[in-house]
């Protein structure tokens, strides 16, 4: 009889990994049964010349090659840099969110439905569409994968507070942005069945972010407010609600949002007057906004908080395949806020001196046709670890194919902080997500770059009461 049990068991955990198309190695596995995966997309990655707990200086930085994109490794001098120490951290660590996620993704399967335009309808919690369910060659893979990276868990949404520095010149001089930002989930909240997965008396929103810059002194209080509506999923021509506070006017003006993607973040540019302005999308630039009429808009080049929202709607994406990378998914060297001293290397790039661990990533493209202007995004890939969907890697490239920026994302494991923050309304309930601690992007074509820290961030939400509060336009004038 045990026997029997056991071939039964055996037989059933075989079938379940064979009906898994996207399977994730065993957490420890640095020499998986399945091979590691390695780029082209298709090919298999050498044995790691490596092992957990390894530190790894300039000298030896060969040894990871296999494990980063090819455009991060063409630019690694802008990312890696003489004295860094890199340490070699767990492979495929398991971070998977807590089980009311997975129970709200079993709960809706086959709920939602991909539209022809690349919409989706008939979202409630979860992921929209079961990872096991997806065929590898089913067309419309990944535009079903990028609606899952949307969807993914993050808890109550992210708040905190972030120095973005505009690093100018090839050196990289650093021309520090500073404030605190905010995005409360509304809808599709897993932790949330009893309320209809959703906060009360916030409808129809989906989520609401914000923030407000406190240095340098010329965009001190300035401030904005962010709504999306569920009419996103569906129409292409359905914007998000966009909201400023001019502190020098002491007003709240309403700012056009069309095409914005993701996180509004205002733009700047140090050393220049102020004047000239846009919003721009999580994954690229967005609308414009009449500076004229608003004088306090400052100049940027890009948000700072790419990776945090898609809005896959606006482009359609594709599976490109699997890869095996090493990536900061759990920062253990403190940044902004905590210190104002760690280094970056010399171009101001490199989170190189820290822990980088193994992770398996979904890579997908995304191509916009819409993309009409020689320098616009027209083809971005993004790679994003394929058990938590958190961004890993960016890439983008114009229509002609020439790279525009690349860039990598930072991340901060909850359940290795003490002091992290409980849920409001249910201090026992898990956390378990892992929040967006920083990013470094160069951007290729105007030889400059940026560096977003934000070392503190979390993400469980504040009370109904704060979270119904965020969306009111008075909380502009009133700080945060």
């Amino acid at each position: 009889m045990i026997v029997r049990l056991a071939l039964a068991c055996a037989l059933l955990t075989a079938s379940a990994a064979a009906a898994n198309p996207w399977p994730i190695p065993p957490e420890g596995s640095c020499a998986p049964s399945g091979g590691l995966h390695g780029w082209p997309i298709g090919e298999d990655a050498p044995p790691i010349a490596f092992e957990t707990g390894d530190v790894i200086d300039a000298e030896r930085l060969s040894l990871v090659r296999a494990y980063l994109p090819p455009e991060l490794w063409e630019h690694r001098e802008r990312f890696f840099f003489g004295g860094m120490q890199l340490e070699v951290g767990p492979c495929f660590r398991n971070y998977d969110g807590p089980e009311f996620f997975t129970a709200a993704t079993e709960r809706f399967r086959g709920r939602a439905k991909l539209l022809a335009n690349g919409g989706l309808e008939g979202a409630v919690a979860g992921l929209p569409f079961p990872p096991d369910a997806i065929d590898p060659n089913d067309s419309d893979a990944g535009q079903k994968w990028a609606w899952n990276v949307q969807a993914r868990y993050r808890a109550g949404g992210m708040r905190g507070k972030f120095r973005i520095s505009d690093l100018v010149g090839r050196i990289g001089r650093a021309e520090p942005f500073e404030g605190a930002i905010f995005l409360n989930l509304l809808a599709r909240r897993a932790d949330r069945p009893d309320d209809g997965y959703r906060v009360p008396k916030t409808e129809p929103r989906v989520w609401v972010a914000g923030g407000r810059f406190f240095v340098p002194f010329n965009a001190r209080e300035f401030a904005w407010l962010q709504y999306r509506e569920p009419g996103s999923d569906v129409d292409l021509e359905y914007g998000d609600e966009l909201h400023i506070y001019l502190p020098t006017l002491r007003k709240v003006r309403r700012a056009p949002a069309f095409g914005v993607e993701g996180l509004f973040m205002p733009t700047f540019s140090v050393g220049v007057s102020i004047g000239g302005s846009g919003p721009t999308g999580d994954m690229g630039p967005g609308g414009s906004i009449d500076v004229a009429s608003m004088p306090d808009m400052i100049e940027t080049k890009r948000s700072g908080f790419e990776g945090m929202e898609l809005r896959p709607l606006l482009r359609r994406y594709r599976v490109l395949g699997v890869q095996d990378v090493l990536a900061p998914i759990n920062s253990v060297a403190p940044a902004y806020p905590e210190t104002d001293d760690r280094s970056f290397g010399p171009y101001g790039l490199s989170w190189a001196s820290d822990r980088w661990e193994l992770r398996r990533a979904l890579v997908l493209e995304g191509r916009d046709s819409e993309a009409t202007d020689p320098g616009d995004p027209a083809i971005r890939r993004l790679w994003v670890d394929l058990q938590t969907l958190v961004a890993l890697y960016y890439v983008s490239y114009d229509r002609r194919g020439e790279q525009i920026d690349v860039g990598y994302f930072v991340g901060r494991w909850s359940e290795d902080r003490p002091d992290y923050p409980r849920w409001p309304d249910d201090p026992e309930r898990p956390v378990r997500v892992l929040d967006s601690a920083g990013a470094a992007f160069a951007n290729l074509k105007l030889r400059g770059s940026w560096r977003r820290e934000s070392w503190s961030m979390v993400s469980v939400p504040e009370s109904d009461a704060e979270v119904r509060r965020s969306l009111s336009l008075r909380s502009l004038q009133k700080g945060r």
